[in-house]
């Protein structure tokens, strides 16, 4: 099995693992589970229909271009949004900014309800005037009057049974008015928002403003680094998507042209204003990180024409990068999604695809990958045979290449030709086990990226220990640390390392040569340390499909290549003998 051939086929495998962490690198809760009501609130009102409110407009005094954070006696009152996929919490400063999201349909490792934002976070959907390059008129600290925000006190839930719709006005004692209409609906992962500005024309000298998603993500996975790798921030500008991974310095991008819309998001999860109506004018995306925080924001200037009126429509997409679900919306977020390079793209959505299919009649993900497995063999059946065929065979013909090699040891011109003489008698591929090993690479790293970075794996566990196809499956943590292996100790890429010894002990690699016998021991240990940190998903697939392998060498291989193998030396006996 380990010719050279085979040598160079590991080494092309041991390259891709090596370097698939940090490909994804470059290119790529404590909180209990809240009840409909809070305790210390009024109770939970439903609010069927939509509605309209009539605010009584708020007075505050007369604001100029230099006014940068202006103040108001008042009270900021939140209010909590419960539909049938998440929890908004609204501020009234800033005419309804976003405090914190929490998804209803995915928990954290302690199942918690996945809470998007900081427990600090405020800004959010904030709407400001830029006055200078580093000066705006913001009014993110300033409470907005709302009909229905006075219907309850502080921190009560509503519930969204149907769309609802509500207003938050701001308006100066200079005529000056903001309104912030919000539409929420029971179900899905969107809201909207409208922005009518009044008299706004003369008080900003470039005649723009712009609206902004300020804060970090909160953390919602085990692994923080992982989840910090996966860090960006976008913009649509036109047709051209831009990407901006965080890094541990800060950065920026600003790009003029018609704006669609701007984006943040972590490993599972995206928060997204898209501009309806009309496009924007430009966009400002920036963001850092360090070892245990991030940091981005993101800014859409929308256009303030010379108007008394000006009216402008937004879309607030808050979701999980569910690929399906981003690419039914239309505006394109489905291409913030990791899909490995061109020629990988299609492969990965594909098994994506494929296992949604399957997972629709199975409930259970592992068995879905255990059938998903059976179903690749029999598809690289007759790849993988003729591979382990050839691998088999020139195990059979080392006595007689060991007799060329003594027969022709000073002349290798005589022996190259013996050689391939011999292979072509007995019909053996010299390529013919490491060519087909290098054709299934695009599969297994389809299969690592879909593993790694697909929401519908995440949380989905198998059996017993297997909690979590997505993340490796850990029993316990060393008081140490070892070189590519880490510190935490995962069963089934010991299962795997297992599998290879005996595959490799199948094809008579114990009783080849003492370097073949180290390598027989040398890759299963340096797949152990790779895999150790890949998801357990990735594992139970490459486990299982050496156990096919093992059945597929024992029962189909190894007869069939003895069988032929000796009809050859008899035939070639044959005519030496003549």
């Amino acid at each position: 099995m380990f010719d050279k051939n085979t040598l160079i086929a590991f080494f092309l495998i041991a390259l891709i693992m090596i370097f698939m962490p940090y490909y994804q690198k470059q290119y790529l809760e404590k909180e209990p589970l809240p009840a409909e009501r809070r305790q210390t609130g009024t109770s939970s009102t439903e609010l069927a229909g939509s509605e309209r409110s009539t605010e009584t407009p708020v007075y505050i005094p007369p604001m100029t271009e230099k006014t940068l954070t202006p103040t108001l006696s008042g009270e900021e009152k939140k209010l909590v949004f419960s539909t049938k996929s998440f929890f908004l919490t609204l501020s009234n400063l800033g005419g309804g900014t976003i405090t914190q999201f929490r998804f209803k349909d995915y928990t954290t490792y302690n199942d918690k309800y996945v809470r998007l934002l900081k427990d600090d976070a405020s800004g959010n959907l904030g709407l400001e005037f830029p006055i200078t390059s580093h000066e705006n008129l913001s009014f993110n600290e300033i409470p907005f009057y709302s009909d229905l925000f006075e219907k309850y006190s502080n921190l009560d839930t509503v519930t969204i049974s149907a769309p609802l719709e509500f207003l938050l006005t701001l308006k100066t004692e200079d005529d000056k008015v903001i309104e912030r209409a919000f539409t929420l609906y029971p179900e899905g992962y969107i809201f909207d928002l409208h922005v009518t500005l009044k008299n706004f024309q003369n008080l900003v000298p470039d005649m723009t403003y712009t609206i902004n998603w300020y804060d970090g993500f909160d953390f919602s996975e085990r692994n923080i680094q992982d989840d910090l790798n996966y860090s960006y921030v976008y913009s649509k500008v036109g047709s051209e998507q831009i990407n901006l991974q965080l890094k541990d310095k800060p950065q920026s991008i600003r790009t003029d042209g018609d704006a669609r819309w701007i984006a943040v998001r972590s490993k599972y999860f995206l928060a997204s204003v898209v501009a309806t109506s009309k496009d924007g004018l430009r966009t400002d995306i920036e963001g850092w990180k360090t070892k245990t925080d991030r940091f981005f924001n993101a800014s859409l200037f929308m256009r303030l024409p010379s108007e008394h009126i000006h009216e402008d429509s937004f879309r607030i997409i808050v979701a999980p990068l569910d690929e399906e679900y981003l690419a039914n919306l239309g505006y394109g977020h489905e291409h913030v999604m990791n899909w490995g390079w061109r020629l990988i793209k299609p492969i990965s959505i594909g098994i994506l695809r494929l296992l949604k299919f399957m997972r629709g009649f199975i409930s259970n993900y592992g068995v879905v990958l255990l059938i998903f497995s059976f179903l690749i063999k029999l598809i690289l059946y007759p790849l993988t045979h003729k591979s382990y065929e050839s691998m088999k065979k020139m195990q059979e013909l080392q006595p007689l290449m060991t007799e060329l090699r003594e027969k022709h040891s000073k002349n290798p011109q005589a022996l190259n030709q013996e050689t391939m003489k011999l292979y072509k008698e007995y019909g053996v591929n010299p390529l013919g086990g490491c060519l087909p090993m290098v054709l299934q690479m695009p599969l297994l790293y389809a299969l690592f990226i879909v593993f790694r970075t697909t929401i519908e794996l995440r949380g989905a566990s198998f059996v017993w220990w297997i909690k979590d196809l997505s993340s490796p499956d850990f029993i316990f943590t060393l008081p140490f640390s070892i070189p590519l292996y880490g510190n935490s100790v995962a069963v089934l890429p010991i299962i795997m390392a297992l599998t290879m010894i005996l595959q490799q002990k199948m094809t008579g690699a114990s009783q080849a040569n003492q370097q073949q016998k180290m390598m027989m021991w040398f890759m299963p240990i340096f797949f152990l340390l790779i895999f150790n940190n890949f998801p357990s998903g990735l594992n139970l697939y490459y486990t299982l499909f050496n156990l096919l392998t093992i059945i597929q060498q024992k029962y189909f291989i190894n007869p069939s290549v003895h069988a032929k193998l000796s009809i050859q030396k008899e035939k070639t006996g044959k005519q030496k003998n003549k």
